[in-house]
């Protein structure tokens, strides 16, 4: 779907569709998406990318990127790399296993160990979930229409925070349980769907 899909319904449900007497700017609307947005990365893990690196010359610490929000797996050569926090490589570094690769992170970077088994050139491969955002009101927003419903109640929930009154404050509420609500039964279906197991297709091959 289209942010600007997202922006009608925002407008419809806030009564504000007449462009010469909005209330909300379009950019006020997108900046409520993308908080949405964000929320639906970080709650359902929506969103997954493959960075590629390259290994360089006495250099073991790589910038993750901007969007990064958890690593989900290393390779290096297409071999998988043991993930450690940051605090046990720090305590660890000095004794670990020289026959393995290790990798941890903090906020910005990752960190591959032991620096001396890495060469120049030496593929790294980063899987990790990221948070999306949109920019124009003609981009996509790359969910299913499943969860269509989650980023609009946020979004409402978010808007009637901004003319506050009582009675918005009950509506951003309203609007706030019914995200709530909508991510608990999202969650238990993407659940059901990474973890099926014996499934059957209906279709024989001949």
């Amino acid at each position: 779907m289209q942010v600007n899909d997202i922006l009608l319904a925002i407008r419809s449900r806030l009564n504000d569709t007449e462009p010469k007497k909005y209330r909300w700017s379009d950019e006020e609307l997108i900046d409520m998406i993308n908080s949405s947005l964000a929320n639906l990365s970080r709650e359902l893990l929506l969103f997954s990318h493959q960075e590629i690196y390259t290994v360089k010359e006495n250099e073991n610490r790589y910038r993750l990127p901007h969007n990064c929000m958890r690593v989900i797996s290393v390779n290096i050569d297409k071999e998988p790399v043991t993930i450690k926090s940051f605090d046990w490589m720090s305590q660890n570094k000095n004794t670990i296993d020289d026959d393995n690769y290790y990798v941890c992170m903090d906020e910005q970077s990752f960190f591959l160990y032991p620096q001396e088994l890495l060469k120049a050139g030496m593929k790294v491969e980063v899987n990790y979930n990221f948070v999306e955002q949109v920019l124009l009101k003609t981009d996509n927003i790359p969910i299913s229409l499943m969860a269509k419903n989650a980023l609009l109640f946020y979004s409402m929930h978010l808007a009637y925070q901004i003319y506050t009154s009582e009675k918005n404050t009950g509506k951003s509420t309203h609007y706030l349980n019914l995200y709530d609500k909508e991510i608990l039964s999202l969650r238990e279906l993407y659940y059901k769907n990474r973890h099926s197991k014996g499934l059957r297709s209906p279709f024989v091959r001949i």
